[in-house]
């Protein structure tokens, strides 16, 4: 048992919370080729103009 005060070796520590507005991490495997398109979308989506990423997978998806 750890004494009051004393540091907590190993894990998250006591209370700990994720802050607010802060994304998740998500993994995937890709080719070489397939990840610079990820890649790409990922700094639309993020920098770029998120809606209209959200139009086209919304009109790609009625053409499926």
């Amino acid at each position: 048992m750890n004494k009051k005060g004393e540091p907590r070796h190993g894990g998250m520590q006591k209370g700990w919370r994720k802050p607010e507005g802060t994304r998740e991490q998500h993994q995937m495997r890709a080719y070489p080729d397939e990840w610079e398109l990820i890649q790409r979308f990922a700094k639309l989506v993020k920098y770029g103009d998120k809606e209209a990423c959200i139009k086209f997978l919304e009109e790609h998806d009625k053409t499926e």
